[in-house]
């Protein structure tokens, strides 16, 4: 059993990204900083098409190298929970 009622949850879709001006993505890389460690799931970096047929305002970075960024370099797992 694992208690996730103290976790805490972010939207990283490409079109929340988009709606928040990335700021979901800036709190992410806070948090992570904070709790020294996240679990996230596959996210896509959205190509001009995807930018396109989603109505974003751009194709927003991919957040996993704005995460190692802002962690320092800390890989990111891939593994799915």
């Amino acid at each position: 059993h694992v208690d996730t009622s103290a976790w805490e949850f972010f939207d990283l879709r490409a079109k929340n990204r988009d709606d928040t001006e990335d700021q979901v993505l800036r709190d992410v890389i806070t948090a992570g900083a904070r709790l020294k460690a996240i679990f996230k799931e596959p996210t896509i970096t959205p190509t001009a098409d995807q930018v396109k047929r989603l109505g974003l305002k751009k194709a927003w970075g991919s957040p996993n190298g704005a995460m190692r960024r802002g962690w320092n370099g800390i890989t990111i797992s891939r593994d799915t929970i």
